[in-house]
């Protein structure tokens, strides 16, 4: 006989995600840094709230944002608003979300769709029919890693990008048969806008918060002309090429393949063009920082104007209205420790310490290794742009004491931070998989002889720092 009421379902899963194991985790981390860490009381309580909110970021049983909120929430109430705040005052986080308006915008506005038919049309023949596979995923790989270096000076955030270009490149890898060929036409755009982000100032969040970290500290930032003229040609144009030859060597399809060449001819209408437009004169403002002495921010606020401007623009607040704006949470987290970690003294102490591991009169390039190496370590153990909260004050507060110039340091710092191997280490990784079109596997092996190979390309840059300074 079937029971006369329905049984009763306990309210908790039948199973925990091994993903909440970092909440008590962090809790013991916190519990044991308040008890035995060599610390005054305030510096303890900071790095508790620290050790917690790393611990959740690694394991992410909840979104990044909320632990985000979490710890804004966390530091409010043990300090005080002002130092919960302080990120909200910066305008690198306002660049931010001014660059998740413009990519956005250039969704909205068609633009991005008619890039993706626009490279369709260069990277094939007018005079033929089909196509060897191997050369059309040769020609198709090229025309799609100039796209997207270009697109790394026009939209700030290499997670808007990747946004963007996804499902362009997903579209035009169905041209392909070979399921190598797929993956290598979605991975190697969306790998040459992310490891080619040191390069250019807007196009990574490292260089922003690194460098607006170290601006709220005291310190002078390097300008958007200064960082771009020392770092793209090694760090943007360099990178992007080796991601491009490791792309393509990893995923070309057998030769005796051929493909069918499309017949689409793409045609600039009126919002393309015009948002075309607006994005250049974004990147004008960029570009002549050493005239007017404006910060990124604003070259973002014009491009974000221009295209809600009544009659002129492209798009409408409503269309905006779907931008998901919570990586701000995050990243203000991110500035309230690392401002936190400055005012109790810890970045001092620390300082002090790395000047005990590193000789006063050490080379700039030995330095720059050893920034290097702690980095890319760091970034095993803890979210990349966590990592900037916790070691950017210690790096200036070390650069101010020993005498050495900050800004190569600072750019050292973000091409580790753009170099990783696993999903867990970014979100950008993250929202690669999230396409589907790609297995963790692929996109892990994918990584790992990117950043082996740009890791090489980084003593160039070093040797060049060190006859630059």
């Amino acid at each position: 006989m079937a029971p006369l009421l329905p049984a009763r379902r306990s309210p908790w899963p039948d199973r925990v995600s091994p993903a909440w194991l970092s909440v008590p985790i962090g809790l013991l981390a916190a519990a044991a840094v308040l008890t035995v860490a060599p610390v005054d009381g305030a510096t303890a309580r900071l790095l508790a709230i620290t050790l917690f909110c790393i611990a959740l970021w690694i394991a992410t049983p909840v979104p990044p944002a909320y632990t985000g909120l979490l710890c804004i929430g966390l530091v409010g109430a043990t300090f005080s608003t002002d130092l919960a705040l302080t990120g909200f005052r910066s305008a690198t986080v306002w660049l931010v979300v001014f660059g998740l308006l413009l990519g956005e915008a250039a969704r909205k506005s068609g633009l991005a769709a008619w890039g993706g038919t626009r490279i369709e049309a260069l990277a094939w023949p007018t005079d033929r029919n089909r196509l060897s596979a191997r050369l059309a995923y040769r020609r198709l790989t090229l025309v799609l890693a100039v796209a997207a270096l270009l697109f790394a000076f026009l939209v700030p955030s290499a997670l808007v990008r990747i946004l963007t270009i996804a499902p362009i490149s997903a579209k035009l890898g169905e041209t392909f048969d070979s399921r190598r060929a797929r993956a290598g036409i979605f991975l190697g755009p969306l790998l040459v806008t992310f490891y080619a982000a040191p390069g250019v100032f807007t196009a990574g969040l490292p260089n922003i918060i690194t460098s607006g970290i170290a601006e709220s500290l005291g310190a002078t930032a390097p300008s958007w002309t200064g960082w771009t003229l020392q770092m793209f040609p090694l760090m943007g144009f360099g990178r992007a090429a080796v991601v491009t030859a490791v792309v393509y060597f990893r995923f070309r399809p057998p030769d005796d393949e051929s493909v069918a060449v499309p017949a689409r001819e793409p045609s600039l209408a009126g919002p393309e063009r015009k948002m075309l437009a607006f994005l250049l004169v974004g990147v004008l403002v960029w570009t002549t920082d050493a005239i007017h002495g404006l910060h990124p921010v604003f070259g973002a606020l014009v491009v974000v104007l221009l295209a809600l401007l009544p009659g002129l623009g492209v798009v409408t607040l409503d269309d905006l209205a779907e931008t998901d704006l919570s990586i701000i949470f995050f990243i203000g987290a991110v500035f309230a420790i690392g401002t936190g970690l400055s005012q109790t003294g810890f970045t001092e102490t620390a300082a002090e310490s790395l000047l005990g591991v590193i000789p006063v009169a050490a080379p700039l390039w030995q330095v720059l290794l050893f920034v290097f190496g702690v980095t890319v370590v760091l970034t095993f153990l803890i979210e990349g742009l966590a990592v900037a909260s916790v070691l950017t004050p210690v790096l200036v507060s070390y650069a101010q004491q020993s005498g050495l110039p900050l800004d190569p340091v600072l750019m050292v710092e973000s091409v580790a931070l753009g170099t990783y191997f696993f999903p867990y280490q970014t979100v950008v990784f993250v929202a690669i998989l999230g396409e589907g079109v790609v297995d963790a596997g692929t996109l892990v092996k994918t990584a790992a002889w990117a950043s082996l190979a740009t890791t090489v390309l980084l003593l160039g840059q070093i040797g060049l720092f060190a006859l630059l300074y």
